[in-house]
This record gives structure tokens, sequence and C-alpha cells, in this order.
């Protein structure tokens, strides 16, 4: 008999549906730690922090978050200035795109970026005057009217310019070689109409009191007498910047600020905190520091001494930009920010965690002063299976670090361990201990990859001892990278280059006891057609949910359907053929030009594939359809270069690690539920008049048959849903909006075993 649990849900509005993302949006996860400039624009502060852009309002202390997926049009920001007198924030990138933001609107001006040109166009500075910012950069002077939005004038000075200012219809633009200055009135795009006008290299120019100012490196501040051509110091000193703010000038270096209410009035501090920047707002009378890790903090002038009022605005976000390797594991996202290349990439140690929303970080400062080594390149991450508050960590060359709440407990090396060095009879051994892929076995013995030793296997067992393996056809190959487990508990271990391949090893269950095992290694795979694909580098590996083996390549990936013929003599891969459709009975390799990153399987056995630089795929489960192909051009995907992939198998939310940062797309398929229960829910619910979206029910069995019917019985929509999640557009079978109601949910298994009903209020 089939077995139906009802549940009343057609009221339920919680806290967790209403704040859950809708199917098909986008949430970037953008780190704020790292405060270096700010831009006040009345009320509002804002500020970049890594790359990426908020607001603080001074009134009701809020913060705003500003990024590609609500308003921006790209990541990376280099530089923000302000113009009162249009109310505009200019917003430029590292990639020399230009947004403009005018009341809560983005105006993009995308042309300095299109540009071709063979200079180098890295912004130095940017001075505003009346309608007009005058960039600053490696090549010249570019022009960009405010008014007009566009770009007015590009001047090629074939040298790098610091900074620029007009006075009195001169251009003066502040390069290595000294002060040069050009007419308006002449045709500035001739090099040749550019007198230098001394020979002092400032890297700072700024109207002041209808002076210029200039600042010189190691020297200080000076005035520029544009008629004489006569340089006055006004104070001494190596400041690294200057800028003017409501009418004081503003300069500092670290600790060291000096504030100018008149040309000749000048109070000069040393502090306790360090800035990046500061700025000042008339309206608050505050400065506001940029003060790195510290966050944006306020200040209050007061007997010649700044005085903290407003401390450490941080946005709640990740640490750093930094998603090298991430796992999600019971509810939690962790992410470690690498990593190894070619070499080391000297990136800071890095391992955070967001549960719930809320980000942590584990332990940093003071582990060096514990081990004696630098602590960088985290490569893998893993939490232990019998308690959520322990983890382990592996390196790029000290080994692996143990933590407990977060914080540091132990690294394991050459000394406490079965791990080894590289260079065994060096001074510097301790730093070529090069571990990765950290993985629990399900008798929860810790798995550990050596690279560049002969033993490449290491198992911290349960009982905490050390043991290492031992196999001839590893040695020399120095870049193993992953391990997973599949279903029937054999380890699958990466090679990614150099001697790239993929290793099989069946302990048979008796992990000390080799005499039974089973291992292969595969360096050139064999396809279905026979063909020799040669060396690929391996990049990222996955078991699907029907236990086929989807491995990424630099050629797009391969697929091992039957894993248990692996060992077999005449084994071959599948590489995937998808037909043309286009009459000629020709098909095409999978993906074949792509270099496949990581691999990341569904709740429906869908594949989310992320590439090197042509985003990230959704294929369905047999690969043969595109469903999705997001890339930074039709998407607000941070970048298309992809690092890693993590799911939220309760939620269907994808984590998309980006060389640009992380950012999160809420995809339509959950995990599949062994058996339904009353946990199943539509949300929203009830659906409101100005609700456009998708309905989603969700907590079903896995590919349930769903049937959606009016009160009275009637046959409205129908479908199977994708993992353990179905999702309505509220309209007929036709296409046609439902009229207000009590809608049923009716689902059941693919059988039709078990079943289970719910409502949904629709109001129109």
């Amino acid at each position: 008999m089939k077995k139906i649990i009802f549940s009343l849900l057609y009221f339920l509005i919680t806290s967790v549906t209403s704040a859950q993302m809708a199917i098909g949006e986008w949430q970037a996860h953008l780190a704020y730690n790292n405060v270096t400039q700010t831009a006040p624009a009345g009320n509002l502060i804002y500020a970049v922090s890594d790359g990426a852009l908020f607001s603080y309002n001074t009134e009701d202390q809020s913060i705003s978050l500003f990024n590609k997926v609500n308003l921006l049009s790209d990541t990376g920001i280099s530089y923000i200035k302000y113009s009162s007198i249009h109310n505009t924030l200019i917003i430029v990138y590292k990639n020399s795109n230009i947004d403009l933001l005018i009341n809560e609107s983005i105006y993009n001006i995308p042309d300095f970026m299109n540009k071709t040109m063979s200079q180098d166009k890295t912004l130095n500075s940017i001075n505003i005057v009346g309608d007009y910012a005058y960039f600053s950069t490696n090549f010249g002077i570019l022009i960009l009217n405010l008014k007009k939005k566009e770009i007015s004038n590009t001047y090629v000075l074939n040298k790098k310019v610091y900074s620029s200012v007009v006075k009195d219809n001169v251009i003066y633009a502040a390069t290595a070689d000294g002060l040069y200055s050009g007419k308006l009135s002449d045709n500035l795009l001739d090099v040749n109409n550019w007198v230098l006008s001394n020979a002092i290299a400032f890297n700072q120019l700024v109207i002041f009191e209808n002076k210029i100012i200039g600042n010189q490196p190691n020297y200080g501040i000076y005035s520029f007498d544009s008629n004489s051509l006569e340089l006055t110091n006004i104070i001494s000193g190596n400041f690294s910047y200057m800028e003017v703010f409501d009418n004081k000038l503003i300069a500092g270096n670290g600790n060291s600020i000096a504030i100018f209410d008149h040309y000749n009035s000048v109070k000069y501090m040393e502090l306790d905190d360090n800035f990046n920047h500061l700025s000042y707002t008339k309206s608050n009378d505050l400065y506001w520091g940029s003060n790195g890790d510290k966050g944006l903090n306020g200040y209050k002038l007061n007997n010649n001494k700044l005085e903290k009022t407003v401390s450490s605005i941080i946005p709640e976000s990740p640490k750093r930009n930094l998603p090298y390797y991430m796992t999600f594991t019971n509810n939690r996202l962790l992410i470690c920010g690498g990593g190894m290349d070619y070499d080391r990439l000297n990136n800071p140690g890095t391992i955070m965690m967001m549960e719930n929303n809320k980000w942590y970080n584990f332990q940093e400062e003071g582990i060096k002063e514990v081990t004696g080594l630098d602590y960088k390149d985290i490569t893998s991450v893993i939490q232990d299976p019998n308690n959520p508050e322990h983890h382990f960590a592996s390196s790029g060359g000290e080994g692996v670090y143990e933590f407990m709440n977060r914080k540091f407990v132990k690294l394991y090396s050459i000394n406490n361990s079965s791990l080894q060095t590289i260079f065994p009879k060096e001074s510097y051994k301790l730093n070529y201990v090069r571990t990765n892929g950290l993985q629990y076995d399900k008798n929860h013995n810790l798995w550990v990859l050596n690279s560049y030793i002969d033993s490449v296997i290491n198992v911290l067992k349960d009982d905490g001892k050390w043991i290492s393996f031992y196999h001839p056809e590893l040695v020399g190959k120095p870049t193993f990278e992953r391990i997973i487990f599949d279903k029937r508990g054999w380890a699958w271990i990466t090679s990614m280059r150099y001697e790239p391949g993929v290793f099989c090893f069946n302990t048979n269950g008796t992990l000390e006891d080799t005499s039974d095992d089973k291992t292969k290694f595969i360096g050139s795979f064999i396809n279905q057609d026979g063909t020799n694909l040669g060396r690929l580098k391996i990049l990222s590996i996955v078991e699907d949910k029907d236990g086929a083996i989807w491995i990424g390549t630099e050629k797009g990936p391969i697929v091992i359907y039957n894993p248990t013929n692996f060992f077999d003599d005449d084994f071959y891969c599948t590489q995937i053929k998808v037909p043309r459709n286009d009459g000629t009975n020709l098909a095409d390799f999978l993906l074949s030009n792509e270099r496949i990153n990581a691999i990341c399987i569904d709740g429906g056995n869908r594949k989310w594939i992320g590439t090197e630089s042509n985003g990230i795929f959704l294929l369905s489960k047999d690969g043969l359809e595109t469903i999705h192909h997001f890339t930074t051009e039709n998407s607000p995907l941070l970048s298309n270069k992809i690092q890693s992939l993590a799911l939220n198998p309760k939620t269907g939310e994808l984590f998309i690690g980006t060389d640009q940062g992380l950012i999160s797309y809420m995809s339509d398929a959950t995990e599949g539920e062994n058996t339904f229960s009353e946990t199943a829910h539509a949300f929203p619910n009830p659906v409101k008049p100005d609700y456009t979206g998708l309905i989603t029910i969700t907590g079903l069995i896995r590919d349930s048959n769903v049937k959606i019917t009016d009160i009275n019985g009637n046959l409205i929509f129908a479908g199977n849903s994708v993992g353990g999640q179905f999702t309505w557009n509220g309209r007929n079978s036709k296409g046609k909006k439902v009229a207000s109601g009590i809608y049923l949910v009716l689902a059941a298994d693919a059988e039709g075993k078990e079943g289970i009903a719910t409502k949904i209020l629709i109001i129109k």
C-alpha cells in the first residue's frame, strides 16, 4: 500500500524559507577584510577592501555591499574617487573598466578597457576638476567627462604619469623625469607640446587653496608657483598619499599624518594606528581611516590628536579571496587558500569556514612562532567525521596541520609521522614536506598524499599510528593532488602533471595487510575507439551517483563507467560524444577544448563542470545536454577561471571558487531523501501577488513523480523532481498563470510505492 504523509504548510513562512535564495539567484561572497581606500560622499563612506566595494552610512550605521551580482559591472576594483558636483562615485577596475555609481544606479564606460593599446593602462591616480576627471596612467593621461559620461581625450606621453591637475587651463603631469605641463588650448595629442616645467619627481599633485601642491617621496610636500616655477617646501617628511577632502589637505604615511586646514596651517601627528589612506567629511567632522585588516575606522580630531569614535567596520565576509580548494561537510563550507602550481604560490595560510551564512577563520597568528616555519600554502582541509570541531590541513611544504576548535594543535612532519621531505640532507628540509589530498576512509583513517616522495600514500590511522605505502608505479610521479573513495571503498588518486595519471588502490578492507591489495596506475588512457589519449594533465576527479568516475583533464572530461574493469588488461575509458544534430551524423567529444579544473555532482546526478577559461557548465546526467553555460559575459560570475566547486546538498546552493573570489548560485537540484517525511515543503508559501519566481517543492525522494492539482483534483502540472527538489512556475500545462486558490502537490517515488502530499496557497 502506498504510504501518504500529509502536511498543512500553506501558511508556512519561517526564517529559513524566507531567507533562502530563490532558484537561479546568485550571491557574491567577497572578502572585505583589508580596507585600502575611502571616498566620502555625504553621509556615505565608500571603501575599497580586497578589491571589493562597500559603504558605511554614518546616520544609521548600515553597511551596503556592492558587487557584480547586485549592481557593479566588473570585479577587482583598483581605485575610487567621488565627485560631489556630480554626485558620482568613479569606480575603476584592474582591467581598466569604468563604472559611474550615481544615485544607486550604474553607468558603465567600457571604452578604456576595450581600447587596444600597446602601452600599459595601469591607473595611478584620479583628480577631478569641475566636469572632468583626470586619470593618470602608465602611458599618460585619460580625461573622463563626468557630465557627458564619456572619455573626451587620451594623451599618450609615453611615460608613467603618477598624478595630474589642471590650473589656469594648463595640465600639469607628475612623472619620474619631473613635472610636465601642457596648455589645454594646444594640441596635446602631440607629445611635443608638453613642456618639462621642472625636474622634481612628484608622485602626487593636488590643487589646494588655488595652489599646486606636490608630494616628493622622502622629501616632503611643496607648493609650486605656476608663474615663477618656484618651489616652496611647506612640510618635510615621507608621505605615501596626499588628497584634498572638503577643503582640508591630508597627507600621510602609515601612522604619520599631516592635516592642513589652510595652506599655512598644519597639524602633524604620530598615531597608534597605521593607515593605508585617510579621508575627511565636513558634514560630521570625522576622519575616516583605511586601516587594512583593522577595517574602516572613524576619528575625531581633538587637541591635535585623532581619537577613534567608530571602530573596525568590517562586513561579514570570508577573510581572503582565495577559494583554491573547497569542500562542503555537515552544513559547513570549508575553504583553503592554496596552493601549489608548478611551484609554491606563497599564499598566506588560509582556512575559512562558513556555517549558517556566518564566516569563521582558523588560527593563523602564532603558528610560525610554535613551528619555526612560515604558515602558508594550505592545499586541502578536511573535517573529522567523528568530531566537527577537529580538522586537518595539508600544506605546500610544511606537512599536515591539526586544529581543534579552529585553533592550531600540532604540525605533523618528518619527526613525528611517516611523512618525508624531498631534501632530507639539506638545512631547509622542513620546508619541503609537500602534502595534499586529505581524505578519510570509512574506517576513520586519514589519508595524505606526500608528493615527490617514493612512499606517496600516508595514513594517520584511527589509533594515532602513521603508516605509509610504497608502490613502484608511483615512484617519480611528483604531483599527486586528490583522493576520492568510491562506494566500494577503493581509493582513486590523481597525479596532475609531469607524470600525470590515475592510481586505483583497493586494500580489500585490510589496510595493513598488503598481500591482498590490488593497485594499478594509468598514465595514458585509451578511449572507447581504441585511441590513446596520451599523457593528459589530471585536474579533478569525482564519483557520480551511479558509481561512474568522472575525471577532469586538460582536454575535457573522461568517464569510467564500470570502475571494476579498471584492473583489466582491455580496460578503456569513455569520452562522451555529443551529436552535432546537423544532419551529418557526426559528433564531438564533450568539452574537448576545455581544461576541467573542477567537477561537482548535484542531487539529480547532473554534472557541474568548472573550466580554466570558459566559466562553468551544467550538464545532464549523461553529459549529452548542456543545461547551463555561465560566463562573465552572460551572468554575474566573477571570473571565467574556475578553481573549485562545492555543493550544499540540502539546499542546492553551488559554491563557485574563482581566481577573483567566491560566488554561489542556487540551483534547482537537492539531494534526494531516502523516504518522504514531514520536512518536505513548498516555498514561498503562500505565493503573494508580486512574486514572479519559481515555486519550489523540496524534501522529496530522488527523481520523484510530482503532480500538481487544484482542490477538485484536476491536473494542473506534472513532472519529475531533480534529485530531491521540484520547481513549478505557477502556470498550467498550457503556460497560463493559475488563479488564486489552494493547490495540492502529490509526489511519489519512481516506483509509486511511497508518496507525500502538501498544499500551496496562491494569492493573486
